[in-house]
């Protein structure tokens, strides 16, 4: 356990949020570190007498850097209703850990209905990452496992949300008409509303450069969700109209000026000249009001890759030009595409 908790200390400092009522335990991102076994405590031992504390430290940091924050929640609610659910059912925990086919089968039976398919598969997810971290055997494919995961499927899509609608031109005319870019925290809303970011910080590589008389913005981003640390370049193109990204982000830029290298990249400055990050709720709670205001549809985060994808669609630009803009690295990018009462006619009649 010390040497868990030398490496829980790997993890972001976070207040955790009031739990259900039954549900005062460790915050779930940590639970698949803590969480043991009789078998994951035997199987310490055998790691104590082959590597050292220190070695196990930097093995259990790095499984824990392998997923992101949002992943690692999902997980620790997987490991949670697993162990519910073997408690309601006498399971001992001797026999949760390796889980038998047949007890993975039985806890997604008993979970069917209740929820989309794809929160069950997180949940297994979740324990096979339980699994993984204790050098455990996992049993996922065996049995009836894969059929019942099917069916989960099947009887869960009642509780699917309505696919996230676009960003359109009317969205971004009413963020637009309601913001002062004037103002700092203003500047870096409307600049947020045409990039994307992770952890950049303004010390980022940015370049400017023009192609066929269009100035274009380059900047680096050190982690995406398909190339992990590799990172990304994040291209903005200047398009004259009043939606232009690269004046945007210029405008946020000058408005926002002289933070230190380690600033985030969309933070704004405060009158007493401190700063403060640019957050997803805040941005999304700020620009939902704005579009409830004007009785536009509600949008998420996705909504914007969405947004941008059905624009450049509908301008002629190749589904792989779009692809790679978004950061895809297959075609599930298509699961994103709306209106294709437009965008296929538009495509054909082009053709």
């Amino acid at each position: 356990m010390d040497i868990r908790r030398a490496a829980a200390l790997s993890l972001p400092a976070k207040k955790a949020r009031q739990p259900m009522k039954g549900n005062e335990i460790l915050p779930t991102d940590r639970r698949i570190l803590f969480w043991t076994t009789p078998y994951s405590l035997q199987s310490q031992l055998h790691r104590d007498a082959e590597v050292s504390p220190r070695l196990q430290t930097l093995m259990y940091e790095g499984l824990l850097s392998s997923t992101v924050n949002d992943t690692q929640q999902a997980y620790g609610a997987g490991l949670l209703r697993f162990n519910q659910f073997c408690d309601a059912e006498g399971i001992p925990e001797a026999s949760r850990m390796p889980a038998s086919a047949t007890l993975l089968g039985a806890f997604v039976a008993n979970y069917s209905g209740s929820g989309t398919g794809k929160m069950i598969r997180n949940w297994l997810n979740g324990l096979r990452s339980w699994h993984l971290y204790n050098d455990a055997e996992w049993h996922r494919k065996e049995g009836w496992l894969p059929a019942l995961t099917k069916l989960a499927d099947k009887k869960g899509s009642s509780f699917k949300r309505t696919p996230c609608g676009p960003i359109t031109d009317k969205h971004l005319l009413a963020l637009r008409h309601s913001l002062n870019l004037t103002l700092p925290q203003d500047a870096a809303i409307w600049a947020a509303a045409f990039s994307v970011e992770h952890d950049v910080t303004r010390s980022t590589r940015i370049s400017c450069s023009r192609v066929n008389g269009h100035r274009v913005i380059s900047f680096h981003i050190p982690w995406t969700k398909t190339t992990g640390i590799l990172g990304a370049e994040c291209l903005l193109t200047e398009t004259g109209d009043n939606y232009c990204p690269v004046w945007a982000f210029e405008n946020h830029l000058r408005v926002n000026n002289s933070p230190t290298n380690t600033t985030p990249l969309f933070s704004y400055r405060h009158e007493t000249d401190t700063w403060s990050p640019l957050l997803k709720t805040h941005f999304l709670s700020l620009t939902a009001r704005i579009f409830r205001a004007g009785n536009l549809e509600n949008v998420f985060g996705h909504s914007y890759h969405i947004g941008g994808s059905l624009k450049l669609l509908l301008d002629g630009v190749a589904p792989e030009i779009i692809m790679k803009l978004g950061g895809w690295s297959s075609l599930c990018f298509l699961i994103y595409w709306r209106h294709l009462e437009q965008v296929l006619p538009a495509a054909i009649t082009r053709a």
